[in-house]
């Protein structure tokens, strides 16, 4: 029974495994394990990535993890640089930030929308400056970016900025037409989120030429099981599609329910709504009821929570528990 289980709306992934038409071919990448990834497999990647950002293929980078490309592209470009970020923003850009010697400005977005505002930064990004904006934001799902502000940023040729679009997908904004005019832009993406494949960890960087040069040579040997995963979701990506859709049903549904008790609910671009309760310790109540959602006290306070949006019986348990707490 599902009340006697761990409901895990707490990490941003897809409930349930992508179709068999992407499992099979993993299945039997794995009997090929003792080999490395062959080429033609990368490539093929590279190419499907390509067509799908409508990007040349030759400006894409490639890794084992989005996360592992922020990290690279921190410690590549903070050297001399002041580096700006959103707060809250992804909680492990604002780690590897801390973790340079370079001087950190936090941006804080404020209630009620959290919108961000790059008037304080204009005079600052004169200087020396690395920006790295989650657009939308990791933690309260809100677009922090339009065109007219990328372009004022990107003007300042002492600026490199990095935009994570790990949420493209849902929120359907991406500024990948704009690394041909600039660059030092670049876009950051991940399979993980809307096509279901956080455990195979791909994540790929559309980079403007200046960041490109610098990722040359640092290369990663992607596992075999990742790409043909990778391959096989892009080229099927109808499953992603009807994701979505059931994801934004289900993201308006939970919203009407759970504000009928009181509980505000933040416009979101991503598959997770942010949620200011009014209740002390709410992470810490409803994981004793069984229902895991993030906890951002260490980025707001303990009324709020992150609740990733799940299956219809994992969100209906939600917000029967969110009930019996609030009423």
């Amino acid at each position: 029974m599902i009340l006697n289980m761990r409901i895990r709306l707490d990490r941003n992934e897809m409930y349930k495994p992508p179709p068999k038409k992407i499992i099979d071919p993993v299945k039997e990448s794995i009997e090929k394990i003792n080999r490395y990834t062959p080429q033609t497999e990368v490539n093929q990647l590279i190419e499907l990535l390509s067509d799908y950002a409508q990007v040349p293929k030759d400006i894409i980078i490639l890794s084992s993890a989005s996360d592992i490309l922020i990290k690279e592209f921190i410690f590549l470009f903070s050297q001399d640089r002041q580096i700006i970020i959103a707060d809250p923003t992804f909680i492990l850009i604002t780690n590897t930030a801390q973790k340079t010697t370079s001087p950190l400005i936090k941006i804080k977005l404020k209630e009620p929308k959290f919108n961000l505002s790059i008037e304080p930064l204009i005079d600052e990004i004169k200087k020396p400056t690395l920006i790295i904006i989650d657009n939308p934001n990791n933690t309260m799902g809100s677009l922090l970016l339009n065109q007219k502000d990328v372009s004022t940023i990107l003007e300042n040729e002492n600026v490199i900025l990095l935009i994570d679009e790990a949420y493209f997908e849902f929120s359907k904004i991406s500024f990948a037409h704009m690394i041909k005019k600039y660059p030092n832009l670049a876009i950051l993406r991940t399979l993980s989120k809307a096509f279901g494949l956080a455990g195979s960890g791909i994540g790929y960087l559309i980079a403007g030429e200046m960041i490109y040069k610098k990722f040359l040579g640092l290369n990663t040997m992607l596992p075999y099981p990742s790409v043909i995963a990778a391959n096989y979701a892009l080229k099927n990506q109808d499953y992603m599609i009807k994701y979505i859709e059931e994801i934004n049903q289900e993201k308006e549904r939970i919203m009407n329910s759970v504000s009928k008790i009181g509980i505000i609910v933040y416009p979101s671009y991503t598959n997770f709504l942010l949620m200011k309760t009014g209740i002390s310790n709410i992470s810490q109540k409803l994981a004793e009821q069984g229902v895991l959602v993030s906890d951002v006290s260490n980025q707001l306070s303990s009324e709020y929570i992150r609740v990733t949006i799940g299956s219809t019986i994992e969100n209906d348990h939600f917000i029967r528990t969110m009930k019996e707490i609030v009423i």
